[in-house]
C-alpha cells in the first residue's frame, strides 16, 4: 500500500505520475493520509523511521487541517464510510495534493463507492484518483501470531438484555467483516468450529456464508489455497468470552500480561508514571520488532524476566568495557572521537559495534524503568497476596477472603473484587445467602461497585460456568507457594529502584535475584486450551471432549455433503478467536500448549526413527 500498491523484488516503484518519481534509491516520497482507525493498524506496527524508509514523509489525520502539497501525491488509509469520502472529495476540489491512491481498510459498500464517484465526477476531479483499493486490513496486529479487531464495547453489546438488536447485528457484522480480511490477509480459507448457540454460533454462519458467495461470486479470487486436504488447512475456532471470564479477571504473573494489566498498553506502547521527585511525569516506550529482550522475555514470569535483565546488564557492561579497552578511551562516549584513518582494523570493528551497544543500552534501560514501574505497583497494590490466594482459590475459606476484603493497607477496590469475582465462579457449590450478604457488605464497605457481581450471578446461574473451570489437581505444585515468589519481588523491588537511582545501567543489580531463580508459578492448563486442544487433536471416541458439540463449517464444501468422521479431523494450525475479547494470559497458556505438543511430535518422530 505505501508502495501505492505495486510491488517488485526489491520493494522500490517506479511511478512517473509525480513530480518527484526520480528522487534517490527509486523511493516515491509521498503523504500518508488516515483516519483513527488507519492509524491504529499502522501505529501497531511500524514508527517513523518504517515510514521514512517507505518514502512517506508527512503523515495526518483525516480530520486534521492540512497545508496543500501540490506537488506530492497522497496515499489514503480509511474506513468506507460516507464521513471519510466526504473528507476525502473536499482534499480533491481543493487539489491539496498532485495524486490520490484511497485504500479503504476494508470492502467498500456500494453506496459509498457510487457517493465516492458522483461526487468526484460531478466536481470535475476524478482524473486525480490514481487508485481505489480494498486492502482487507480492518484488524489490528500487535504480534505476529496475535491480532485483534480494535473493537470496544463488544462484550457489552452482545450480553447487554437492554441492548438494541441493530447495535447487535451491527457488533456481528463488523465482527464477520474484520474476520474475513484476516482469512483473506492469510490466504487460505480454514474450517470453522465454533460452540452452539450464542454470539459465536452467529458470527460463524454469517461468516461461512459470506466465504462461500465470495467463492460463488466473486470475480476476483482473493485466497492461494488450492488444496483439497482439509488436513492441510487451519481451523478457525470461535469461542464466547462466556466460556470462561476467569481469565480476563485473574492477576498477571507473566511479563507481557503484568505490563497491560498493571500498566498502561495499547498498541505497542507501554506509558509509565515517573518517580514522584519529577512531578510524576509520564514516559512513553514503544515496542519494536527489534527488540530483542522483549521478543525473548514477554511471556516468561516476572522473576525470569528480573534475571534476565541482570544478566544482559553484565553482557553489556562487559562488551563496553571491551571496546573502551581496545580503544584507549576512558568511555564509550569518547569512542566515537577517535580518527578512523589513524586507526587499526581492530579499532574501526570496535566503532563499527557501537551503534549496535547503543541501542542495546537504551533497550536495557527501558525494561529497567518499566521492571521498577511494575515492582512499585506491586508493593503499591499489595499484589503478592492476591497472586498467592488465587493460586488455591477453591482452598480459601470465608474468614480469609472477608479479612483480605476488608484490609485497609489494600487500597484499590478493583483488585478486591476481582479476587471475590474469581472464587465465586471457581467454587461448585452455591453460597448461602448469609455469607453472600456478608460478601457484599465488605465489598460495599472498601468501595466496590457491585454491578459487576450482579452481573456475574446471572452467568453463573445461565451459563453453568463451573463445569468449565480448571483448577490444579492436589500434588501438582512445584514446592514452593506464590508468598515464596512474591517475597522475592519484594527484595527486588527495594534494590532495583535504588540502582536505577545511581545511574540506570551503569549501577547493576547484582545479587540481588538471589533464591528467586526457581519459583515460577504452577502451570495451568485453562479452559481454551483444552477446548483448541481437543479440536485440533481430538480424543478417542471412548473418551469426553470438549468440543463434542462444536458446530463444523467447511466453506468450500457443499452444506449437506457433512461426513460423520468431520469433527474427529486434525489440524496442524489453528486461529483462535474469542468473542467479546481475549487476553494475554491466554494468548501465553496457548503458546505454552503449543510448545510442549511441539516437542512432544518431535520426541516422537526420533522414536519412529530408531
Amino acid at each position: 500500500m505505501l508502495n501505492l500498491n505495486a510491488s517488485t523484488s526489491e520493494g522500490t516503484i517506479d511511478v512517473n505520475t509525480s513530480s518527484n518519481s526520480g528522487a534517490p534509491n527509486g523511493i516515491l516520497w509521498k503523504v500518508l493520509i488516515f483516519d483513527k482507525f488507519g492509524q491504529d493498524i499502522i501505529s501497531s506496527i511500524m514508527r517513523v523511521n518504517d515510514l521514512r524508509e517507505n518514502g512517506v514523509t508527512v503523515h495526518m489525520l483525516l480530520s486534521q487541517d492540512r497545508s496543500s502539497l501540490p506537488d506530492v501525491p497522497a496515499v489514503y488509509f480509511i474506513e468506507p464510510t460516507s464521513e471519510n469520502v466526504k473528507k476525502c472529495c473536499e482534499d480533491l476540489q481543493r487539489g491539496l495534493y498532485d495524486s490520490y491512491y484511497i485504500n479503504f481498510s476494508s470492502t467498500i459498500p456500494r453506496p459509498i463507492m457510487e457517493e465516492l464517484a458522483s461526487t468526484t465526477i460531478m466536481n470535475d476531479t476524478s482524473d486525480l484518483i490514481n487508485q481505489v483499493y480494498d486492502q482487507y486490513l480492518n484488524f489490528v496486529c500487535t504480534n505476529s501470531d496475535v491480532f485483534s479487531l480494535n473493537q470496544s464495547e463488544v462484550f457489552v453489546n452482545l450480553n447487554n438484555p437492554s441492548a438494541a438488536e441493530t447495535l447487535i447485528d451491527e457488533t456481528v457484522d463488523r465482527t464477520v467483516n474484520g474476520l474475513f480480511s484476516v482469512i483473506v490477509t492469510m490466504g487460505v480459507i480454514p474450517i470453522i468450529r465454533c460452540p452452539r448457540g450464542n454470539a459465536a454460533e452467529m458470527i460463524a454462519n454469517k461468516l461461512d456464508s459470506k466465504l462461500r458467495d465470495h467463492l460463488m461470486n466473486s470475480r476476483t479470487n482473493l485466497f492461494s489455497d488450492n488444496s483439497s486436504s482439509n488436513l492441510q488447512r487451519p481451523v478457525l475456532i470461535l469461542l464466547d468470552r462466556n466460556m470462561d471470564l476467569t481469565p480476563m479477571l485473574s492477576h498477571s504473573w507473566t511479563y507481557q500480561s503484568l505490563i497491560h494489566d498493571v500498566l498502561e498498553m495499547r498498541l505497542n506502547r507501554i506509558t509509565v508514571d515517573s518517580d514522584e521527585q519529577m512531578n510524576q511525569t509520564r514516559k512513553s516506550y514503544d515496542i519494536e520488532n527489534k527488540d530483542f529482550f522483549w521478543n525473548k522475555n514477554a511471556s516468561s514470569p516476572f522473576p525470569q524476566v528480573a534475571e534476565d535483565i541482570d544478566v544482559e546488564l553484565n553482557k553489556y557492561k562487559n562488551d563496553a568495557a571491551e571496546i573502551t579497552r581496545i580503544s584507549g578511551v576512558s568511555s564509550l562516549e569518547d569512542v566515537e572521537q577517535l580518527d578512523l584513518s589513524s586507526n587499526t582494523k581492530t579499532l574501526k570493528s570496535a566503532i563499527t559495534a557501537l551503534p549496535e551497544l547503543t541501542a542495546r543500552k537504551a533497550t536495557l534501560d527501558m525494561h529497567m524503568n518499566v521492571a521498577t514501574a511494575l515492582l512499585n505497583k506491586i508493593k503499591d497494590r499489595q499484589l503478592d497476596t492476591f497472586f498467592q490466594i488465587e493460586e488455591n482459590i477453591t482452598r480459601q475459606n470465608k474468614n480469609l477472603l472477608l479479612e483480605v476484603i476488608r484490609d485497609e493497607e489494600k487500597k484499590d477496590p478493583e483488585d478486591k473484587m476481582r479476587l471475590f469475582l474469581i472464587y465465586y465462579l471457581s467454587i461448585t457449590e452455591e453460597i448461602s445467602q448469609e455469607d453472600m450478604g456478608s460478601y457484599e457488605k465488605a465489598l460495599e464497605a472498601a468501595g466496590c461497585d457491585l454491578a459487576p457481581l450482579i452481573y456475574i450471578k446471572r452467568v453463573r446461574q445461565l451459563m453453568r460456568m463451573t463445569s468449565m473451570i480448571s483448577s490444579p489437581q492436589p500434588g501438582q505444585g512445584s514446592g514452593f507457594s506464590q508468598n515464596d515468589l512474591f517475597r522475592g519481588f519484594s527484595t527486588i523491588g527495594n534494590k532495583l529502584t535504588d540502582r536505577l537511582k545511581e545511574g540506570g545501567l551503569g549501577g547493576g543489580f547484582e545479587n540481588i535475584l538471589s533464591g528467586v531463580k526457581n519459583l515460577l508459578p504452577v502451570r495451568k492448563e485453562l479452559v481454551i486450551s483444552k477446548i483448541v486442544g481437543d479440536i485440533m487433536s481430538p480424543p478417542p471416541q471412548n473418551e469426553p471432549s470438549k468440543a463434542d458439540d462444536y458446530l463444523y463449517f467447511d466453506p468450500k464444501m457443499n452444506r449437506n455433503s457433512r461426513s460423520p468422521r468431520q469433527h474427529k479431523s486434525s489440524f496442524q494450525e489453528a486461529i483462535v478467536f474469542v468473542v467479546g475479547g481475549g487476553n494475554y494470559v491466554e494468548y501465553q497458556n496457548l503458546q505454552e500448549i503449543a510448545t510442549v505438543s511441539i516437542i512432544t511430535m518431535k520426541r516422537e518422530r526420533k522414536k519412529d526413527n530408531y
